[in-house]
């Protein structure tokens, strides 16, 4: 009889031994799967988000302004069909810092500041 207990607390600590080891893994396991299908959506993001400035611009009778709403309801579409959560900040960051990157790189002479 203490031979039969003694083997149920034995596979009874091992049991417990494996899940103190194995839940923190899971753990980890779940949230670096959904680090990574944010980065994935946000990859998806990036790659569509220039062709949809480059449209924008197209647009020469419209503001500043009214193309980078164009292109968040063109980002906003593309994350509702592609089951991306939408998030505004970053979107708008994102696109700011494109028009800006491009701004630098293609700068009229009338916009340099001449030291």
């Amino acid at each position: 009889m203490t031979n039969h207990i003694r083997e149920i607390i034995v596979i009874a600590s091992s049991i417990v031994g494996l899940l103190a080891t194995a839940i923190p893994l899971v753990i980890k396991l779940v949230r670096k799967s959904k680090q990574w299908i944010k980065e994935r959506d946000w990859n998806k993001i990036a790659s569509i988000l220039p062709s949809f400035i480059v449209e924008a611009e197209k647009f020469n009778n419209y503001t500043g302004i009214e193309k980078k709403e164009f292109v968040k309801s063109r980002l906003v579409l593309f994350a509702i069909k592609n089951k991306i959560a939408f998030d505004e900040t970053k979107f708008d960051t994102a696109i700011d810092n494109i028009v800006k990157l491009t701004k630098e790189v293609n700068q009229r002479s009338k916009d340099r500041i001449i030291l």
